[in-house]
């Protein structure tokens, strides 16, 4: 998580996760994005007054990367 220092600025959840294979990205960037959902980490971040929050799930594999924006965090 990264916070804003003031809570009316913004804040933001990455998960990340390493792929085995570059024909996973897609799959493990969402499976990323929807562990954030999941576990319901954006409630840390609501319960201390934050309201703008992005989640992001992030795949890597090697030097390639894919990422997944979450709507309504």
């Amino acid at each position: 998580m990264v916070r804003s220092p003031s809570l009316r600025g913004r804040s933001f959840i990455l998960e990340v996760k390493v792929s085995g294979d570059i024909d996973d990205l897609e799959e493990d960037a969402e499976k990323a994005l929807g562990q954030i959902y999941d576990k319901k980490y954006m409630e840390e971040l609501r319960t201390e007054g934050y309201k703008k929050i992005d989640c992001y799930g992030i795949a890597f594999y090697r030097k390639d990367c894919e990422v997944r924006f979450g709507k309504g965090c």
